[in-house]
């Protein structure tokens, strides 16, 4: 077995350190990213619901989820005006378009944002993928 100079044994500490931080931040953005993708999805329902709201008329019967697979029938009061979240705790009457037009441009936000995860993430992937077989080599010395 050769023993490592203390450059490789250095260095090899360096990329294992690297290596651990490049696991954390993956992990880090994947977890962002399966939040985004969710939200995504829920703004979709969203926008998809508003859609099919403004086919019906007013006084028309729906399902109103209550939790725990639980439903109330309710008539309809308006089709046109549904009240949205802005953020920061604040919600606003709208109409149904204008609600849709903000659920979208927040949908378009999303993505990029998740985009934007996916290219860091791949951008770590490449450098973990560096390091692994300098890595390896002084590790493969070391066994000798």
């Amino acid at each position: 077995m050769e023993k490592l100079t203390q450059e490789e044994q250095k260095r090899l500490q360096q990329i294992f350190v690297e290596l651990d931080s490049c696991q954390a931040t993956a992990d880090l953005l994947q977890r962002q990213m399966n939040l985004v993708a969710a939200s995504l999805n829920e703004l979709s329902m969203t926008v998809e619901t508003i859609k099919i709201l403004n086919k019906l008329k007013p006084n028309t019967e729906i399902l109103v989820p209550i939790g725990s697979d639980s439903f109330v029938t309710a008539k309809l009061a308006s089709t046109d005006k549904i009240i949205t979240g802005l953020g920061a705790d604040v919600s606003a009457e709208q109409s149904t378009d204008n609600a849709r037009q903000m659920l979208e441009a927040r949908i378009t936000e999303l993505g990029q944002v998740l985009e934007r995860a996916r290219q860091d993430l791949e951008k770590i992937g490449a450098r973990v993928d560096a390091l692994r077989p300098e890595a390896d080599q002084i590790l493969a010395k070391a066994k000798k």
